[in-house]
Protein backbone atom coordinates (compact mmCIF):
# COMPACT_ATOMS: atom_id res chain seq x y z
CA UNK A 1 0.00 0.00 0.00
CA UNK A 2 1.21 3.59 -1.28
CA UNK A 3 -0.33 6.61 -1.04
CA UNK A 4 -0.10 8.50 2.37
CA UNK A 5 -0.72 12.65 3.21
CA UNK A 6 -1.80 13.56 6.73
CA UNK A 7 -2.15 9.96 7.78
CA UNK A 8 -4.30 9.51 4.79
CA UNK A 9 -3.26 5.92 3.42
CA UNK A 10 -5.01 4.65 0.19
CA UNK A 11 -5.17 1.77 -1.71
CA UNK A 12 -6.42 0.18 -5.06
CA UNK A 13 -9.43 -2.20 -4.58
CA UNK A 14 -11.51 -4.16 -7.16
CA UNK A 15 -15.72 -3.68 -6.63
CA UNK A 16 -16.45 -6.86 -8.29
CA UNK A 17 -13.44 -9.77 -6.55
CA UNK A 18 -12.48 -7.37 -3.79
CA UNK A 19 -9.07 -8.14 -4.44
CA UNK A 20 -6.73 -5.44 -3.50
CA UNK A 21 -3.25 -3.85 -5.13
CA UNK A 22 -0.71 -1.49 -4.90
CA UNK A 23 -1.11 2.17 -6.32
CA UNK A 24 2.43 1.72 -7.20
CA UNK A 25 1.23 -0.22 -10.27
CA UNK A 26 -0.12 0.70 -12.74
CA UNK A 27 -3.08 -1.60 -13.72
CA UNK A 28 -5.53 -1.15 -16.68
CA UNK A 29 -8.34 -2.38 -14.45
CA UNK A 30 -8.29 -5.29 -11.95
CA UNK A 31 -6.12 -8.53 -13.44
CA UNK A 32 -8.28 -11.29 -11.68
CA UNK A 33 -11.70 -10.07 -13.78
CA UNK A 34 -10.07 -9.07 -16.94
CA UNK A 35 -10.82 -12.27 -18.45
CA UNK A 36 -14.48 -12.38 -16.67
CA UNK A 37 -15.98 -8.80 -16.43
CA UNK A 38 -13.18 -6.09 -16.81
CA UNK A 39 -13.09 -4.05 -14.01
CA UNK A 40 -12.23 -0.82 -12.88
CA UNK A 41 -10.28 -0.22 -9.26
CA UNK A 42 -11.45 1.98 -6.95
CA UNK A 43 -9.48 4.35 -4.12
CA UNK A 44 -9.73 2.78 -1.31
CA UNK A 45 -9.05 4.96 2.25
CA UNK A 46 -8.44 3.51 5.59
CA UNK A 47 -8.57 6.94 7.69
CA UNK A 48 -11.56 7.40 9.57
CA UNK A 49 -13.75 10.55 8.73
CA UNK A 50 -15.85 12.86 11.14
CA UNK A 51 -19.18 11.91 10.92
CA UNK A 52 -22.48 14.33 10.00
CA UNK A 53 -22.39 18.10 11.07
CA UNK A 54 -18.76 17.81 11.73
CA UNK A 55 -17.58 17.44 8.28
CA UNK A 56 -20.51 19.54 7.14
CA UNK A 57 -19.08 22.56 9.23
CA UNK A 58 -15.54 22.23 7.30
CA UNK A 59 -16.88 22.11 3.75
CA UNK A 60 -19.53 24.83 4.56
CA UNK A 61 -16.79 27.68 6.19
CA UNK A 62 -14.33 26.84 3.08
CA UNK A 63 -14.30 28.96 -0.47
CA UNK A 64 -16.35 27.33 -2.76
CA UNK A 65 -14.41 24.48 -5.01
CA UNK A 66 -14.16 21.04 -6.15
CA UNK A 67 -11.14 21.52 -3.14
CA UNK A 68 -12.79 22.30 -0.14
CA UNK A 69 -14.02 18.82 0.09
CA UNK A 70 -10.01 17.02 0.28
CA UNK A 71 -11.28 14.81 3.28
CA UNK A 72 -12.66 12.92 0.50
CA UNK A 73 -10.14 12.76 -2.13
CA UNK A 74 -6.93 11.33 -2.18
CA UNK A 75 -4.68 14.36 -1.54
CA UNK A 76 -5.11 17.47 0.25
CA UNK A 77 -4.76 21.23 -1.02
CA UNK A 78 -1.19 21.69 -0.32
CA UNK A 79 -0.41 19.48 -3.40
CA UNK A 80 -3.38 19.97 -5.79
CA UNK A 81 -3.13 21.56 -8.92
CA UNK A 82 -5.20 23.61 -9.46
CA UNK A 83 -6.75 26.29 -12.08
CA UNK A 84 -10.12 26.96 -10.04
CA UNK A 85 -12.57 24.11 -10.91
CA UNK A 86 -15.32 23.21 -9.20
CA UNK A 87 -17.92 24.97 -7.31
CA UNK A 88 -19.97 25.42 -10.97
CA UNK A 89 -24.04 25.96 -10.70
CA UNK A 90 -26.78 24.13 -10.27
CA UNK A 91 -29.14 26.44 -12.61
CA UNK A 92 -32.89 25.81 -12.25
CA UNK A 93 -34.11 26.03 -15.78
CA UNK A 94 -38.32 26.18 -15.71
CA UNK A 95 -38.68 26.81 -19.38
CA UNK A 96 -37.00 23.64 -20.43
CA UNK A 97 -38.39 21.83 -17.64
CA UNK A 98 -41.65 22.61 -18.07
CA UNK A 99 -41.36 21.52 -22.00
CA UNK A 100 -40.42 18.06 -21.22
CA UNK A 101 -42.80 17.81 -18.44
CA UNK A 102 -40.54 17.84 -15.71
CA UNK A 103 -41.01 21.35 -13.98
CA UNK A 104 -38.34 20.99 -11.27
CA UNK A 105 -35.00 20.09 -13.47
CA UNK A 106 -31.71 21.53 -12.58
CA UNK A 107 -28.78 21.72 -15.18
CA UNK A 108 -25.56 21.07 -13.00
CA UNK A 109 -23.20 23.49 -15.46
CA UNK A 110 -20.01 22.45 -15.94
CA UNK A 111 -18.94 24.42 -18.58
CA UNK A 112 -17.96 27.09 -15.75
CA UNK A 113 -14.72 25.35 -14.87
CA UNK A 114 -11.16 26.63 -16.42
CA UNK A 115 -11.45 24.43 -19.86
CA UNK A 116 -14.58 24.69 -19.80
CA UNK A 117 -15.90 20.62 -19.02
CA UNK A 118 -16.05 18.45 -16.36
CA UNK A 119 -12.85 16.74 -17.07
CA UNK A 120 -11.25 19.99 -15.43
CA UNK A 121 -12.31 17.80 -12.07
CA UNK A 122 -10.08 14.52 -12.90
CA UNK A 123 -7.46 16.64 -14.66
CA UNK A 124 -6.64 18.53 -11.31
CA UNK A 125 -6.80 14.98 -9.09
CA UNK A 126 -4.54 13.42 -11.91
CA UNK A 127 -2.06 15.34 -12.35
CA UNK A 128 -1.97 16.52 -8.81
CA UNK A 129 -1.28 12.32 -8.03
CA UNK A 130 1.12 12.21 -10.80
CA UNK A 131 3.41 15.56 -9.79
CA UNK A 132 3.10 14.67 -6.18
CA UNK A 133 3.84 10.52 -6.79
CA UNK A 134 6.99 12.13 -8.64
CA UNK A 135 5.78 11.00 -12.33
CA UNK A 136 7.95 12.02 -15.25
CA UNK A 137 4.73 13.50 -17.19
CA UNK A 138 0.91 12.13 -17.90
CA UNK A 139 -0.51 10.23 -21.08
CA UNK A 140 -3.73 9.49 -22.06
CA UNK A 141 -6.62 9.05 -24.78
CA UNK A 142 -8.84 11.24 -26.24
CA UNK A 143 -10.62 12.80 -28.86
CA UNK A 144 -12.19 15.91 -26.75
CA UNK A 145 -12.47 17.34 -23.40
CA UNK A 146 -10.02 15.00 -21.23
CA UNK A 147 -7.29 15.80 -23.44
CA UNK A 148 -7.99 19.77 -23.31
CA UNK A 149 -8.15 19.77 -19.91
CA UNK A 150 -5.02 16.80 -19.18
CA UNK A 151 -3.22 19.11 -20.96
CA UNK A 152 -4.01 22.41 -19.29
CA UNK A 153 -3.76 20.99 -15.66
CA UNK A 154 -0.25 19.35 -17.12
CA UNK A 155 1.00 22.88 -18.09
CA UNK A 156 0.17 24.07 -15.02
CA UNK A 157 1.81 21.63 -12.63
CA UNK A 158 5.10 21.82 -15.57
CA UNK A 159 4.40 18.25 -17.02
CA UNK A 160 4.80 17.05 -19.93
CA UNK A 161 1.90 15.41 -21.78
CA UNK A 162 1.30 13.37 -24.34
CA UNK A 163 -2.44 12.83 -25.94
CA UNK A 164 -3.37 9.87 -28.07
CA UNK A 165 -6.16 10.99 -30.34
CA UNK A 166 -7.87 9.44 -33.74
CA UNK A 167 -6.99 11.26 -37.45
CA UNK A 168 -11.36 12.40 -36.90
CA UNK A 169 -11.02 14.11 -33.94
CA UNK A 170 -12.55 17.82 -34.33
CA UNK A 171 -10.45 20.73 -35.03
CA UNK A 172 -11.73 22.88 -32.17
CA UNK A 173 -10.33 20.08 -29.36
CA UNK A 174 -7.20 19.62 -31.57
CA UNK A 175 -7.19 23.21 -31.16
CA UNK A 176 -6.96 23.68 -27.48
CA UNK A 177 -4.67 20.68 -26.88
CA UNK A 178 -2.05 21.71 -28.88
CA UNK A 179 -2.70 25.37 -27.37
CA UNK A 180 -2.00 24.37 -24.31
CA UNK A 181 1.34 22.72 -25.69
CA UNK A 182 -0.03 19.36 -25.69
CA UNK A 183 2.35 16.93 -27.51
CA UNK A 184 -0.77 15.40 -29.95
CA UNK A 185 -0.32 12.19 -32.24
CA UNK A 186 -3.18 10.38 -34.00
CA UNK A 187 -3.12 6.80 -33.87
CA UNK A 188 -5.29 4.72 -36.97
CA UNK A 189 -7.76 3.59 -34.64
CA UNK A 190 -8.96 3.91 -31.05
CA UNK A 191 -7.48 0.81 -29.89
CA UNK A 192 -4.26 1.76 -31.42
CA UNK A 193 -4.37 4.48 -28.56
CA UNK A 194 -5.11 2.36 -25.80
CA UNK A 195 -2.12 -0.21 -26.53
CA UNK A 196 0.29 3.19 -27.06
CA UNK A 197 -1.00 4.52 -23.80
CA UNK A 198 -0.27 0.90 -21.85
CA UNK A 199 3.25 1.17 -23.58
CA UNK A 200 4.18 4.86 -22.53
CA UNK A 201 2.66 4.03 -18.99
CA UNK A 202 4.94 0.90 -18.64
CA UNK A 203 8.63 2.00 -20.33
CA UNK A 204 8.49 5.69 -19.55
CA UNK A 205 6.38 5.53 -15.77
CA UNK A 206 4.10 8.47 -16.87
CA UNK A 207 0.84 8.11 -15.35
CA UNK A 208 -1.92 6.92 -17.73
CA UNK A 209 -4.60 9.19 -16.81
CA UNK A 210 -7.57 7.58 -19.41
CA UNK A 211 -8.58 4.04 -20.25
CA UNK A 212 -5.61 2.45 -21.70
CA UNK A 213 -7.48 -1.14 -20.98
CA UNK A 214 -9.71 -3.52 -24.47
CA UNK A 215 -12.40 -3.40 -23.47
CA UNK A 216 -12.19 -0.64 -22.35
CA UNK A 217 -12.37 0.27 -17.88
CA UNK A 218 -12.36 3.74 -17.46
CA UNK A 219 -9.86 6.55 -16.49
CA UNK A 220 -7.18 6.00 -13.53
CA UNK A 221 -8.92 5.44 -10.26
CA UNK A 222 -7.29 7.85 -8.28
CA UNK A 223 -8.39 10.50 -10.99
CA UNK A 224 -12.25 9.69 -10.96
CA UNK A 225 -12.15 10.20 -7.13
CA UNK A 226 -12.34 14.01 -8.65
CA UNK A 227 -16.15 13.47 -9.91
CA UNK A 228 -17.26 12.63 -6.17
CA UNK A 229 -17.64 16.20 -5.77
CA UNK A 230 -19.85 16.44 -8.34
CA UNK A 231 -22.12 14.59 -6.08
CA UNK A 232 -21.26 16.94 -2.74
CA UNK A 233 -21.85 20.30 -4.26
CA UNK A 234 -25.03 19.01 -6.07
CA UNK A 235 -26.33 18.20 -2.46
CA UNK A 236 -25.15 21.27 -0.95
CA UNK A 237 -26.51 23.50 -3.37
CA UNK A 238 -29.93 21.64 -2.42
CA UNK A 239 -29.21 22.28 1.36
CA UNK A 240 -27.85 18.85 1.88
CA UNK A 241 -30.70 17.30 0.14
CA UNK A 242 -30.58 14.68 -2.95
CA UNK A 243 -32.46 14.98 -5.93
CA UNK A 244 -34.96 12.15 -7.44
CA UNK A 245 -32.61 11.52 -10.16
CA UNK A 246 -29.32 12.09 -11.54
CA UNK A 247 -29.08 12.06 -15.38
CA UNK A 248 -25.46 12.08 -16.59
CA UNK A 249 -24.43 11.91 -20.70
CA UNK A 250 -21.78 8.35 -20.23
CA UNK A 251 -19.02 6.77 -22.69
CA UNK A 252 -17.52 4.98 -19.99
CA UNK A 253 -19.02 5.77 -17.15
CA UNK A 254 -16.05 7.69 -15.04
CA UNK A 255 -18.89 10.91 -14.20
CA UNK A 256 -21.54 8.95 -13.50
CA UNK A 257 -19.75 6.13 -11.18
CA UNK A 258 -17.77 8.55 -9.40
CA UNK A 259 -21.10 10.85 -8.97
CA UNK A 260 -22.84 7.54 -7.29
CA UNK A 261 -19.68 6.87 -5.37
CA UNK A 262 -19.82 10.33 -3.96
CA UNK A 263 -23.87 9.97 -3.24
CA UNK A 264 -23.45 7.08 -1.02
CA UNK A 265 -20.27 8.19 0.57
CA UNK A 266 -22.55 11.27 1.83
CA UNK A 267 -25.15 9.08 2.85
CA UNK A 268 -23.09 6.57 5.02
CA UNK A 269 -21.26 9.90 6.78
CA UNK A 270 -24.23 10.62 8.36
CA UNK A 271 -24.81 13.82 5.84
CA UNK A 272 -27.82 13.12 3.67
CA UNK A 273 -30.19 10.21 4.46
CA UNK A 274 -30.65 8.78 0.71
CA UNK A 275 -29.80 8.21 -2.69
CA UNK A 276 -30.45 9.37 -6.24
CA UNK A 277 -31.30 7.53 -9.01
CA UNK A 278 -28.48 7.19 -11.18
CA UNK A 279 -29.70 7.62 -15.02
CA UNK A 280 -27.61 6.97 -18.28
CA UNK A 281 -28.03 9.18 -21.52
CA UNK A 282 -25.62 7.17 -23.75
CA UNK A 283 -25.31 6.94 -27.62
CA UNK A 284 -25.88 3.46 -28.82
CA UNK A 285 -27.13 1.24 -26.00
CA UNK A 286 -24.27 -0.57 -24.30
CA UNK A 287 -25.93 0.06 -20.78
CA UNK A 288 -29.31 0.11 -21.97
CA UNK A 289 -28.77 -3.50 -23.54
CA UNK A 290 -26.91 -4.92 -20.68
CA UNK A 291 -29.42 -3.90 -18.22
CA UNK A 292 -32.93 -5.43 -20.43
CA UNK A 293 -30.72 -8.51 -20.78
CA UNK A 294 -29.32 -8.95 -16.91
CA UNK A 295 -25.82 -8.87 -18.28
CA UNK A 296 -23.00 -8.41 -15.88
CA UNK A 297 -21.24 -6.71 -18.13
CA UNK A 298 -21.94 -3.64 -20.77
CA UNK A 299 -22.64 -4.88 -24.47
CA UNK A 300 -20.26 -4.25 -27.15
CA UNK A 301 -22.48 -2.33 -29.45
CA UNK A 302 -20.24 -1.78 -32.52
CA UNK A 303 -21.71 1.65 -32.82
CA UNK A 304 -20.71 4.89 -34.85
CA UNK A 305 -21.92 8.19 -35.78
CA UNK A 306 -23.26 9.74 -33.19
CA UNK A 307 -22.99 13.38 -32.97
CA UNK A 308 -21.95 13.33 -29.50
CA UNK A 309 -18.33 12.75 -29.92
CA UNK A 310 -17.07 13.33 -26.14
CA UNK A 311 -19.74 10.70 -25.42
CA UNK A 312 -19.72 8.40 -28.13
CA UNK A 313 -18.57 4.79 -26.76
CA UNK A 314 -19.71 1.91 -28.32
CA UNK A 315 -18.95 0.02 -25.09
CA UNK A 316 -19.04 1.78 -21.31
CA UNK A 317 -17.71 0.01 -18.49
CA UNK A 318 -18.91 -2.22 -15.44
CA UNK A 319 -18.95 0.51 -12.98
CA UNK A 320 -21.08 2.24 -14.48
CA UNK A 321 -23.78 -0.77 -15.22
CA UNK A 322 -23.19 -1.18 -11.33
CA UNK A 323 -23.76 2.33 -10.58
CA UNK A 324 -27.35 2.23 -12.52
CA UNK A 325 -28.27 -0.97 -10.56
CA UNK A 326 -27.48 -0.22 -7.16
CA UNK A 327 -29.62 3.02 -7.74
CA UNK A 328 -31.95 1.53 -9.45
CA UNK A 329 -31.67 3.22 -12.14
CA UNK A 330 -31.95 3.24 -16.16
CA UNK A 331 -29.98 3.57 -19.30
CA UNK A 332 -31.40 5.79 -22.12
CA UNK A 333 -30.27 5.91 -25.57
CA UNK A 334 -30.12 9.08 -28.04
CA UNK A 335 -30.34 9.69 -31.41
CA UNK A 336 -28.74 12.48 -33.15
CA UNK A 337 -32.19 14.33 -33.88
CA UNK A 338 -32.94 14.23 -30.56
CA UNK A 339 -29.35 15.57 -29.37
CA UNK A 340 -30.19 18.62 -32.04
CA UNK A 341 -33.09 19.42 -30.78
CA UNK A 342 -32.31 18.95 -26.90
CA UNK A 343 -29.25 21.20 -28.01
CA UNK A 344 -31.60 24.04 -29.59
CA UNK A 345 -34.42 23.81 -26.63
CA UNK A 346 -31.43 24.14 -24.02
CA UNK A 347 -30.51 27.38 -26.14
CA UNK A 348 -33.56 28.93 -26.91
CA UNK A 349 -35.27 28.03 -23.74
CA UNK A 350 -32.79 28.98 -21.36
CA UNK A 351 -30.01 30.38 -23.01
CA UNK A 352 -27.87 27.56 -22.63
CA UNK A 353 -25.79 26.45 -25.25
CA UNK A 354 -24.26 23.25 -24.32
CA UNK A 355 -22.39 20.47 -26.03
CA UNK A 356 -24.21 17.87 -27.72
CA UNK A 357 -22.93 14.98 -25.38
CA UNK A 358 -24.27 16.98 -22.71
CA UNK A 359 -27.60 17.53 -24.74
CA UNK A 360 -28.08 13.93 -24.84
CA UNK A 361 -29.18 14.13 -20.55
CA UNK A 362 -32.28 16.42 -22.04
CA UNK A 363 -32.87 14.03 -24.60
CA UNK A 364 -33.13 11.41 -21.59
CA UNK A 365 -35.01 13.48 -19.32
CA UNK A 366 -37.62 14.06 -21.98
CA UNK A 367 -37.97 10.39 -22.93
CA UNK A 368 -38.30 9.35 -19.38
CA UNK A 369 -40.97 12.10 -18.88
CA UNK A 370 -42.82 10.76 -21.60
CA UNK A 371 -42.86 7.10 -20.14
CA UNK A 372 -43.46 8.35 -17.12
CA UNK A 373 -40.74 6.88 -15.56
CA UNK A 374 -39.53 10.24 -14.45
CA UNK A 375 -42.59 12.65 -12.96
CA UNK A 376 -43.75 16.14 -12.66
CA UNK A 377 -42.84 16.34 -8.81
CA UNK A 378 -39.72 14.81 -9.35
CA UNK A 379 -36.34 17.02 -8.79
CA UNK A 380 -34.02 16.08 -11.53
CA UNK A 381 -30.36 17.04 -12.02
CA UNK A 382 -29.16 16.75 -15.54
CA UNK A 383 -24.92 16.86 -15.90
CA UNK A 384 -24.41 19.36 -18.35
CA UNK A 385 -20.46 18.27 -19.28
CA UNK A 386 -19.27 21.44 -21.35
CA UNK A 387 -20.20 23.76 -23.72
CA UNK A 388 -21.66 23.77 -26.93
CA UNK A 389 -18.59 26.03 -28.96
CA UNK A 390 -16.50 22.45 -28.79
CA UNK A 391 -18.20 21.41 -31.33
CA UNK A 392 -20.16 24.03 -33.17
CA UNK A 393 -21.23 22.94 -36.59
CA UNK A 394 -21.33 19.42 -35.65
CA UNK A 395 -24.63 18.00 -37.30
CA UNK A 396 -25.88 21.62 -37.99
CA UNK A 397 -25.64 23.62 -41.83
CA UNK A 398 -23.49 26.64 -41.66
CA UNK A 399 -25.52 29.37 -40.37
CA UNK A 400 -26.95 32.15 -43.26
CA UNK A 401 -27.34 35.30 -42.08
CA UNK A 402 -29.09 37.77 -44.40
CA UNK A 403 -27.35 40.95 -45.23
CA UNK A 404 -29.89 43.95 -45.29
CA UNK A 405 -29.22 47.92 -46.70
CA UNK A 406 -29.73 50.68 -43.82
CA UNK A 407 -33.77 51.14 -44.01
CA UNK A 408 -36.35 50.24 -41.81
CA UNK A 409 -37.97 48.40 -44.74
CA UNK A 410 -35.55 46.19 -45.87
CA UNK A 411 -34.56 45.15 -42.71
CA UNK A 412 -38.60 44.51 -41.49
CA UNK A 413 -38.47 42.42 -44.70
CA UNK A 414 -35.40 40.25 -43.65
CA UNK A 415 -36.89 39.46 -40.42
CA UNK A 416 -39.96 38.52 -42.22
CA UNK A 417 -38.28 36.28 -44.60
CA UNK A 418 -35.54 34.56 -42.42
CA UNK A 419 -37.24 34.46 -39.36
CA UNK A 420 -41.43 34.54 -39.24
CA UNK A 421 -40.68 38.22 -37.79
CA UNK A 422 -43.38 40.82 -37.40
CA UNK A 423 -42.56 44.18 -35.41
Amino acid sequence: MIGTRAGLDVSLRCPRCGSEFDLAQDLAGCPSCASTAPVNLVAVYDNPLPRGRSLKGRWEGRAPGMWRYSECLPLGPPSAVSLGEGGTPLTECPNLGGAIGLPRVLLKNESFNPTWSYKDRLASVGVSWAKASGRGGIVLSSSGNAGASAAAYAARAALPSLILTTKAFPAPMQGLMTSYGAMVVATESPRDRWTLNRAVASEWGWLPLSNMADPPVGSHPVAVEAYKTLAFEIAQSLSWQVPDAVIAPVAYGDGLAGMWRGFRELRELGITDREPRMIAAEAYGSLEQALGRGLESPVATGGSGSFAYSAGAPQSTYQALAALRESKGAAVTVSNDELLAAQRNAATMEGLFVELSSAMTIAAARKLSAARSLLPDHRVVLLITSGGLKDLGIGRPEASIPVVSPTMADLNAALDRHYGFHA
